[in-house]
């Protein structure tokens, strides 16, 4: 997926580095937003989490309130 196909889900990725702890995965570049890959891939389709379910100095552009 390129992040131009990543924006088609709804989110908004650019200067960041998606990187899941339980897997050997990452996508993009930038900023590391770390979490588990479900959680991650909520980002990417768009969604907002709780807080303490990511980490990385992004996180307050993927987490509600």
């Amino acid at each position: 997926m390129t992040l131009r196909g990543a924006r088609f889900f709804g989110a908004d990725l650019r200067g960041v580095r998606l990187q899941a702890d339980d897997l050997g995965w990452s996508f993009g570049s930038g900023t590391v937003l770390a979490g588990a890959a479900q959680d991650l891939l909520l980002v990417a389709y768009g969604r907002r989490l709780p807080r303490g379910r990511l980490r990385g100095e992004a996180v307050a552009r993927f987490t509600a309130g």
